[in-house]
C-alpha cells in the first residue's frame, strides 16, 4: 500500500484493500450511529490520532453524481465553508495528481493544510468508485506561516451504488493534523462535525446538476483524462518526507491547553 512521501502508482488490488478496510467492522468502535450516518474509530500505529471512518447512506443521489461532486474542486468552493484553498499542482497519471488543500479550523486553533498525491478508480456507471490520497513533499508547496502542515497517511472515499439513484458512501482517514491538538477535539469531530459535513455533502449533490450546466458542463477531467491540462509530474520536484520532522516543526502551537468550553465547534460547520 502507499507510503507517505512516495509518489505511488496503485493497482486494482490497492483499491480493493482500501475497500476491505472500509467495509470490515473488525477493530472498529462505533461512536455515532443515526440518521443514515455511522461514524467509527480505530487505533493505529502511525499516529496518536484514531483512524476515522464514516459510512453514510444517500437516497436520491446516484453514485455517479456523488463522484462528480467530490471531484469537482471548483464546485466545492461553493458549498464547503471549511475549505480555504484547493488546487492541483501536477498530473502523475491519467487517474492521479498532486494537489494542495487547506482547511479552516475553529478558533483559536490554527488552520491546517495538506499536500497529497490523489489517485482514483472508476469502474463505470452505477459501479464502485474510489478516491484515495496520501501526503507527499512537493518542493513548490513548502509549509506556510499561517497553516500547520498535516499528514495524510491514507485518506479516501469509496462509493458503492445501491440502486440507480442511491449509494453507500464511505470516507476513511488515517491522518495527523499536526500541532498539539487536545484529545477531546477528535471526539468532537467524530460526533458533531462529521455528521454535519455529510448533510452538507448530500445537499450539495442536489444542486450540482443545475450549477454544472452553467459552469463548463462537459469539463470533467476525472472522467475524461484528455481534458487534463496540468503540467506533468517531475520527480525532481518531490523532496524527502520525514514524518517526525514535519510533526516536530509544528508541535509548539499552544493548542493542547485549549479547553472544550472555549471552542464553539458545534457551529463551525454552518447549516445552510
Amino acid at each position: 500500500m502507499m507510503k507517505v512521501g512516495e509518489v505511488f502508482l496503485p493497482d486494482d488490488q490497492d483499491f480493493r484493500q482500501f475497500k476491505a478496510e472500509c467495509t470490515s467492522d473488525q477493530g472498529w468502535t462505533v461512536c455515532y450511529d443515526k440518521s443514515s450516518c455511522r461514524v467509527a474509530t480505530k487505533k493505529n500505529s502511525s499516529s496518536l490520532f484514531d483512524v476515522i471512518r464514516v459510512q453514510s447512506e444517500f437516497s436520491g443521489i446516484s453514485g455517479d453524481l456523488l463522484y462528480d461532486v467530490i471531484h469537482d474542486g471548483q464546485y466545492r468552493s461553493t458549498w464547503d465553508t471549511a475549505m480555504l484553498e484547493c488546487y492541483e499542482i501536477c498530473s502523475v497519471l491519467p487517474n492521479s495528481d498532486i494537489g494542495y488543500y487547506s482547511i479552516k479550523s475553529p478558533a483559536p486553533f490554527k488552520n491546517r493544510d495538506f499536500v497529497t498525491q490523489r489517485c482514483w478508480l472508476d469502474f463505470g456507471s452505477n459501479s464502485e468508485k474510489y478516491i484515495i490520497n496520501h501526503s507527499v513533499n512537493h518542493l513548490r508547496e513548502q509549509p506556510r506561516k499561517n497553516c500547520v502542515r498535516g499528514i495524510s497517511y491514507l485518506t479516501g472515499y469509496l462509493i458503492i451504488p445501491s440502486g440507480p439513484t442511491s449509494c453507500t458512501f464511505y470516507y476513511m482517514t488515517q491522518s495527523d493534523p499536526g500541532g498539539s491538538l487536545p484529545a477531546w477535539l477528535v471526539n468532537k469531530v467524530s460526533k458533531v462535525l462529521v455528521p454535519k459535513v455529510m448533510k452538507k455533502l448530500a445537499k450539495a449533490c442536489t444542486k450540482y446538476d443545475k450549477w454544472k450546466a452553467n459552469n463548463q458542463p462537459s469539463h470533467k477531467p476525472w472522467l475524461y483524462p484528455e481534458q487534463m491540462t496540468l503540467p506533468r509530474y517531475n520527480p525532481s520536484e518531490i523532496g524527502s518526507f520525514d514524518v517526525n520532522e514535519t510533526l516536530t516543526a509544528s508541535a509548539n502551537t499552544g493548542e493542547a491547553n485549549v479547553g472544550e468550553n472555549a471552542v464553539e465547534i458545534d457551529s463551525f460547520v454552518k447549516d445552510d
